[in-house]
């Protein structure tokens, strides 16, 4: 017994405190995106004047012509129905490469014809956001050619192997905008409020070990 409760309880101390820690940094993303997105959208020139942490999560204003590179982003549940998301490259009047996320498409409804966007020039609303890792493959990627391709994962370092230089931010299409489809990017997975549920959880497993441990150490034979 004494063998069990000191392997188990430091593990279930700390997994309950890297909760309550992603819980706080989820906090922080939440009310840094709030903030942000609360205040006036922005044009290119005023990106260039501004510190990344500034940027993340504010409102922007771009003008250019989408690219014909597309990477279609596997098994994206959205309202229990199988789609993708779709990200696609957009050249800027500054000669500045992004990758624009334009929502999601059920796979029943997916149509090629809306991928492609007539190359002309247009200006696109949305919310800056971190290239953080999109979707999850436990897989090695095969790499593949022609365009779009489809991916079960997608980062900065594929992107960047793919597209050559492309800023380290990913506009989240607003739903207004020219070759929109269904938005569902958020800031976070998982909320604050479900990390700091699951560390109670945690530690209530912790509690619980400690007394059985001291109703084990003092009962009698």
């Amino acid at each position: 017994m004494t063998a069990f409760f000191v392997f188990f309880f430091p593990i279930l101390i700390f997994l309950g405190s890297w909760q309550v820690s992603r819980g706080m940094e989820k906090t922080k993303i939440v009310s840094q995106h709030n903030l942000n997105k609360s205040l006036p959208a922005i044009d290119e020139v005023q990106i260039q004047n501004l510190q990344d942490q500034e940027l993340m999560y504010r409102t922007v204003n771009l003008e250019g012509t989408f690219g014909e590179q597309s990477y279609i982003l596997d098994n994206r549940l959205y309202r229990q129905e199988a789609g993708y998301e779709v990200f696609t490259l957009f050249e800027t009047s500054l000669n500045e490469t992004y990758l624009v996320n334009r929502g999601w498409l059920s796979k029943e409804k997916i149509d090629m014809n809306k991928i492609f966007q007539e190359k002309k020039k247009l200006t696109l609303q949305g919310t800056l956001s971190p290239f953080r890792k999109f979707g999850l493959s436990l897989d090695e990627e095969i790499v593949q050619t022609g365009w779009p391709k489809y991916v079960q994962q997608l980062d900065y370092e594929i992107a960047s192997r793919d597209l050559g230089r492309v800023q380290d931010e990913v506009l989240q299409l607003s739903a207004a905008s020219v070759g929109s489809f269904e938005p569902i990017w958020k800031p976070v997975e998982l909320q604050p409020s479900r990390h700091y549920g699951y560390a109670v959880q945690w530690f209530g497993l912790a509690l619980v070990l400690f007394a059985s441990y001291l109703y084990y150490g003092y009962r009698k034979d």
